[in-house]
């Protein structure tokens, strides 16, 4: 017997509702939009949450701040549609400025919205990606984390009207521990379609870029996961995804190779 016996990996793909929390708008589509689309159109319900107003996401000095963020807004709800997710709640704060992680500002409401909505998955950036400096990744997906292990416990954060809720799973995504590898073939173009409709984000050269660059990298990923037996042999495009439950989020050594 062995504690990986004890504590399995649950599949990603039999959450039927799941809580997809992102820094910004356009996180989403970039981390996950192939597996977002995969879910939906098995039948899931994916609800979005952004956190920051996405006002800091331009290289352009003349648009004003305000104004980026409405832009950013109407782009997301574009993209979210395509990828068969209707719902989106909006945190709002300000883009580069989310509060640390393990303070109660961002994970209280992140806990109130996952006994709300009560999924069975949450989803939200890997905190633990080695070299990743931005703050907001980091940030949010440490108040991801500990808000999937606090929302429940009855305890803390009680609000009326509001009962604990153990989600079954975290499933983390631009990890570089991955040990859950979605094959997305058919739902690419779908993931690129959404990403398109970030116009703010992704145009000419840059656009370019971007298409190019998750091509390669999904096909790295398939390759990996064909060669470790997870994935088909003939699978070509693969997101991958650190899944874990909420006692593995605990006092768990092994949880880093788990």
């Amino acid at each position: 017997m062995f504690l990986k016996d004890l504590l399995p990996v649950p599949n990603l793909m039999n959450a039927r509702k799941v809580l997809f929390i992102q820094p910004h708008p356009d996180d989403a589509e970039w981390g996950a939009g192939a597996t977002i689309a995969a879910l939906t159109g098995a039948g899931a319900e994916v609800v979005y949450v952004t956190v920051t107003d996405g006002s800091w996401g331009t290289t352009d000095p003349d648009v004003a701040p305000a104004e980026l963020a409405a832009t950013r807004r109407g782009e997301q709800v574009e993209a979210a549609a395509i990828l068969g997710v209707q719902e989106i709640a909006w945190l709002d704060f300000p883009d580069g400025n989310v509060p640390a992680g393990g303070t109660p500002v961002l994970r209280d409401p992140l806990v109130s919205l996952i006994r709300e909505y009560r999924p069975d998955a949450v989803m939200g950036p890997d905190p633990w990606l080695p070299y990743e400096a931005h703050p907001d990744h980091y940030n949010v997906g440490l108040a991801v984390a500990a808000s999937v292990v606090f929302a429940g416990l009855e305890p803390p954060h009680r609000v009326k009207g509001l009962s604990a809720h153990s989600p079954a799973m975290l499933a983390m995504y631009s990890t570089a521990r991955p040990n859950t590898f979605i094959t997305v073939d058919a739902t690419w173009e779908k993931k690129l379609a959404a990403i398109a409709a970030h116009k703010s984000q992704f145009s000419g050269p840059s656009w370019e870029m971007a298409r190019f660059f998750l091509r390669v990298q999904a096909e790295e990923l398939a390759a990996r996961a064909r060669a470790a037996g997870k994935a088909a042999a003939d699978a070509a495009l693969v997101e991958t995804f650190k899944v874990l439950t909420p006692l593995h989020l605990h006092c768990n050594q092994g949880a880093e190779d788990w």
